[in-house]
């Protein structure tokens, strides 16, 4: 359980610092961080809090769409989310802003590297994941779809509501969609590897 929680923490840390980079990048977020920041601008409030006010509504969705209770625990996932995500772009990247094409673009990709990494560290602990994905593990079981048509509608869903609030849409929000994906499978594998090894290390006595 140390390793699970060491992982979990580690990993949101590390995500949500790769989400601020993105969006400081000021070239377009992924489609759900997209939607978060036209929120934040549209009614003045941070943007964890509005991944988290989205990551509540989620959890019912999602538990209607699945015909099940609503996974309370995925409201803990979300909260930290949204807190560390305020923490990054409130206060540590507070005045950091690229100006210029190739700043942006390092700011970008930096970004996306860092946030493959800690999706794949998180996702070790296998703790209940942020409703943003699974949202579409429901629209997979609900309706029968297969996984990569069940994620083309949600991220089109979160895209329609980011043009909706006038969000961070950009370039970048489909370079994060087309390449966010094979960064976390590159990682996913080695971390999961690593996780093993710490689970059978013998303790100290």
């Amino acid at each position: 359980m140390k390793e699970r929680s060491l992982f979990f923490t580690i990993g949101l840390l590390i995500l949500t610092m790769g989400v601020a980079l993105i969006i400081k990048s000021g070239l377009g977020a992924s489609a759900w961080d997209a939607l978060a920041v036209g929120e934040s601008n549209m009614f003045g409030f941070t943007v964890g809090t509005a991944v988290f006010v989205n990551g509540i509504i989620l959890i019912f969705i999602n538990a209607a769409l699945l015909k099940k209770k609503p996974e309370i625990l995925a409201a803990a996932t979300i909260f930290v989310i949204g807190a560390l995500i305020d923490f990054w772009l409130l206060i540590v990247f507070k005045t950091f802003s690229p100006q210029g094409l190739i700043s942006q673009s390092t700011s970008l990709v930096s970004g996306i590297l860092t946030m493959g990494v800690g999706i794949a560290i998180y996702l070790q602990a296998k703790f209940p994941a942020s409703p943003m994905d699974t949202l579409m593990v429901a629209i997979h079981t609900r309706f029968g779809l297969n996984l990569r048509t069940s994620r083309i509608i949600s991220e089109g869903f979160a895209l329609t509501l980011a043009f909706l609030f006038q969000g961070a849409i950009g370039v970048g929000t489909i370079i994060v969609t087309l390449t966010l994906g094979s960064v976390v499978q590159y990682f996913y594998p080695r971390f999961e590897q690593l996780f093993k090894t710490w689970g059978h290390r013998p303790s100290l006595r």
